[in-house]
């Protein structure tokens, strides 16, 4: 199925999260969740509040995005060849949890990219019933964009860990 491995990308990434931060009861996945999803989901919907997506900032939003899923599965494929040289054991893992970020990367990017397409039919509709749909519509889209940068930095930690050696 086309959609099957969708659901395990997310898992992955953030089992993978838990274990990389030490989370080890419920309530550490508490705090992984208010990070990762409700940090995202007030700043996104206070930004819609004040700022409701136009067409000039999603035309230049989606090929930001576009570049930045590109350059996500640029990294993927570099990885892949990392992976192959037969490096040291907690190299490996670090590998494996940087290509998990990175596939959850480029599902986020596509997403992202796939609701700004969506707001651009949004950012047409007027009256009332148009004003509420582009307020949810920018709320959805700001805290994606927003759970999206967090989540290229996390990759970017990753990277700093390889390049460092120092695997948490």
């Amino acid at each position: 199925m086309i959609f099957g491995n969708i659901g395990s990308i997310i898992s992955d990434h953030y089992s993978s999260l838990g274990q990389e931060t030490g989370l080890k009861n419920p309530f550490d996945y508490a705090v992984l969740a208010v990070i990762f999803a409700a940090f995202p989901a007030i700043v996104g919907f206070a930004l819609a509040n004040y700022v409701v997506l136009w067409s000039g900032f999603i035309t230049a939003s989606a090929s930001v995005l576009s570049v930045l899923t590109g350059f996500s599965i640029n990294t993927i494929i570099l990885l892949m060849r990392y992976d192959e040289d037969g490096s040291h054991p907690y190299e490996q893992r670090t590998v494996r949890k940087t290509k998990e970020f990175t596939l959850y990367a480029i599902l986020a990017g596509v997403v992202l990219i796939i609701c700004l397409v969506f707001g651009i039919v949004v950012s047409r509709i007027g009256g009332p019933a148009g004003s509420r749909l582009a307020f949810v519509v920018s709320g959805i889209v700001y805290s994606l964009m927003a759970h999206y940068f967090l989540t290229l930095l996390v990759i970017t930690h990753r990277f700093w860990s390889l390049i460092h050696g120092d695997v948490l």
